[in-house]
């Protein structure tokens, strides 16, 4: 299918880009594209404006390590996040979620900022970001603020923001003590995820900290499993712990239900990658 006509604005700076938001409420933003304009395509959104970020200088993509977080512009590539080797030695869990992002060309043009601002529960590295506790540095025609990614995703395809504002990086912390990893399952390795799970541990000696568990697919957006978190810790990973955090993961959850798996499978598959997540962890 074609998407519907639409006419688009191509802003220089990102006081431009959100000016130009403030004046037209049926604008929605476009970054890599990768997400919006197959559904575009599907009629699943039909906006007659969009405002394209490609030349907005101030989110163009960069990666910084700024001590104690990486900073990552909100135009970053996927491919550009799994390779970058601050990323990789700090972050691997993100390295990972980012190199499994669908095919080579997808993760070419992808974004981080379209990517999380899409608000698809399914994808790779909102659930990710969730798990390492990223904060979001959004600006808008009042200014600049932060958000921490926890509530940042409000519902399907639905987020935090304001229809002026854009997110113009993501600061995402790392210590030494952590242990984190990403895994998803899915029908062919370019195809959204039936289920992921990323999990990010702080150790102390051979016991669990701190820990968060994020879940995908598990809900109308992506989901902490609190439950299980406080479960870990002080606790050490024997395999007794980690199957009883894994139940509790799940414990009480209702996901979607949809032609890749009814609701209760997709619990199953979330129960089964939170343990083998858990148990990946070198503790």
């Amino acid at each position: 299918m074609r998407p519907a006509s639409f006419s688009v604005f191509r802003p220089l700076s990102l006081k431009e880009a959100v000016g130009v938001l403030s004046e037209n409420d049926d604008a929605k933003v476009l970054a890599g594209g990768q997400s919006l304009i197959p559904m575009m395509k599907l009629r699943v959104f039909s906006p007659p404006k969009l405002v394209s970020l490609q030349r907005v200088k101030e989110i163009q993509p960069k990666i910084s390590d700024e001590g104690g977080y990486i900073s990552i512009n909100s135009l970053t590539t996927y491919e550009d996040i799994a390779h970058n080797g601050d990323i990789r030695q700090k972050l691997p869990a993100l390295a990972k979620a980012a190199g499994e992002v669908a095919d080579q060309q997808i993760r070419n043009r992808g974004t981080i900022g379209g990517n999380v601002c899409h608000g698809d529960s399914a994808a790779n590295l909102g659930v990710t970001l969730l798990a390492l506790g990223a904060t979001l540095v959004i600006e808008g025609v009042r200014g600049e603020r932060k958000a921490g990614i926890d509530g940042f995703h409000t519902g399907p395809f639905s987020v935090a923001l304001e229809h002026d504002e854009v997110v113009k990086r993501f600061e995402v912390p790392y210590d030494n003590s952590s242990k984190q990893t990403f895994m998803k399952i899915s029908k062919t390795a370019t195809t959204w995820p039936m289920a992921s799970v990323a999990v990010n541990i702080s150790v102390s000696g051979s016991t669990v900290a701190k820990a968060r568990i994020a879940l995908g697919v598990a809900g109308p957006t992506v989901l902490r499993a609190h439950r299980a978190e406080a479960y870990l810790e002080g606790k050490s990973l024997s395999a007794d712990v980690v199957a009883k955090a894994a139940e509790l993961a799940v414990d009480g959850l209702n996901p979607p239900s949809d032609i890749h798996a009814d609701s209760e499978y997709r619990a199953h598959l979330l129960k089964v990658l939170t343990r083998r997540s858990l148990e990946s962890l070198e503790v």
